[in-house]
Formats: structure tokens, C-alpha cells, sequence
């Protein structure tokens, strides 16, 4: 697990839990709640303190993140790893 300048990044394996779902272990840097909130489809964004509330996380999900994430990486392996940000 490395730090940058807005957080952190870490690669985890997903551990099975239960029957059909699995688990996540979160880093213990992080300063985390009794519950997480989540939205997932193919990226997932996780409030591990539970302050935000699961629909809010979807729409900005949906209308920010998905959106934006698939072209910039596409620029990004077509360049030769080097993106070009919008500002």
C-alpha cells in the first residue's frame, strides 16, 4: 500500500463470505465507521465511514465518475500512459 497526495492505493484480495458474496478488507489507515456505503457497477467508490448516503454515491457514480473514467483510460493506454486532463 502506497500514499499519494489525495489518499491511498492498494491492491486486496477479495475474500469469500458467505454463500454468494465476498469481502473487501479495508486499510487500517483509514478512518473507518460502523458501517460503509457503497456503489458499485464496474468501479466502486466506498465511504468506509458511512457519512454518505448510497443513493448520492450512485448518482455521482453514474454522472461523474463511469463517464469520465473509460475515455480517460483509453487516452492514457493509446498514449503511451500519458493522459490529458481536462481541466
Amino acid at each position: 500500500m502506497t500514499a499519494s497526495k489525495m489518499g491511498l492505493k492498494a491492491k486486496r484480495s477479495n475474500i469469500k463470505h458467505g454463500k454468494y458474496s465476498k469481502a473487501l478488507v479495508l486499510p487500517a489507515s483509514l478512518q473507518i465507521g460502523k458501517t460503509s456505503t457503497l456503489a458499485a457497477n464496474r468501479l466502486l467508490i466506498i465511504d468506509p465511514r458511512g457519512e454518505i448516503k448510497e443513493n448520492d454515491l450512485l448518482e455521482f457514480l453514474e454522472n461523474y465518475v463511469e463517464p469520465n473514467f473509460w475515455p480517460w483510460l483509453k487516452q492514457k493506454k493509446n498514449s503511451g500512459n500519458k493522459p490529458n486532463i481536462a481541466t
